[in-house]
């Protein structure tokens, strides 16, 4: 009967949309914008990018969001005084669209990304998680201006900007520390009760191995008292220093299957 058919095809597509949206309503809202240490966070509709002063004249990103016309990055960038071709580096926490967005807008940007991560920038992979396999590769157009290394230190402005390689979320997923701040990109969010979490299964290639990354992470800057955010994409930041990352690492050290 073809009621039975669409009641079916319902049941299934409704049950996908909550695989997809329902990881976002498990995290704590995104702010419209936040200052972080001096540097500002921007939300660019369920994700955000940010921006890092390196002079009066001159700003880097943290990712270019999902918006090909980056309004919201144009918008941050204007309030300051500056326009496209201020923002002097594109740092690029991973290649899903979500994060590249905006990249044609800032022409004299270096995008800068890990070299695992080039054929996810440039389209030519669309990595390994559930929700990447049900779509073909689609070149971008990006081009990576330079690529990273785990234990990189990379002088932006006055910062030095400590590259770490997080594989899991994808094959060439990153951190970087600047100043006080540690950008987790994807790679973690904070969940409603203010705790760490790890990325989602749906859109990551290894759930296993981005936990992995993550307790490592928590290993290498256990005694690292400088940074005082952790920074994530599609939730707010954690303001605690270190302790949430060592708490997840702790968590995952004695259940099976932390979040």
């Amino acid at each position: 009967m073809w009621w039975i058919v669409a009641l079916a095809a319902i049941v299934i597509l409704v049950a996908a949309l909550g695989m997809v949206v329902g990881p976002f309503l498990t995290l704590k809202r995104l702010p419209e914008r936040v200052e972080i240490s001096g540097m500002t966070l921007v939300k660019d509709g369920f994700v955000s990018a940010a921006l890092v002063p390196l002079s009066e004249h001159e700003v880097a990103l943290v990712d270019a969001g999902k918006d090909v016309q980056a309004k919201a990055l144009l918008a941050e960038s204007s309030r300051r005084g500056l326009g496209p071709d201020d923002v002097k580096a594109i740092l690029l926490t991973h290649g899903h669209s979500d994060h590249i967005g905006g990249i044609a807008k800032f022409p004299k940007a270096q995008v800068m990304a890990l070299a695992e991560e080039v054929e996810v920038v440039e389209g030519r992979s669309s990595g390994g998680a559930p929700i990447m396999r049900i779509r073909s590769p689609r070149p971008t157009g990006i081009r990576l201006s330079r690529t990273l290394h785990d234990g990189e230190v990379v002088q932006l402005g006055s910062f030095q900007v400590r590259v770490f390689a997080l594989p899991g979320h994808t094959p060439g997923s990153a951190a970087y520390a600047i100043g006080e701040n540690l950008f987790l990109g994807d790679n973690a969010n904070q969940d409603k009760q203010g705790r760490l979490k790890a990325a989602h299964w749906i859109f990551s290639e290894s759930t296993a191995q981005n936990r992995k990354s993550l307790v490592e992470l928590a290993h290498r800057l256990a005694g690292d008292s400088s940074i005082k955010t952790l920074v994530f994409s599609h939730s707010a930041p954690l303001e605690r220093g270190m302790a949430p990352l060592l708490e997840f690492a702790a968590r995952k050290s004695t259940t099976p299957n932390p979040s």
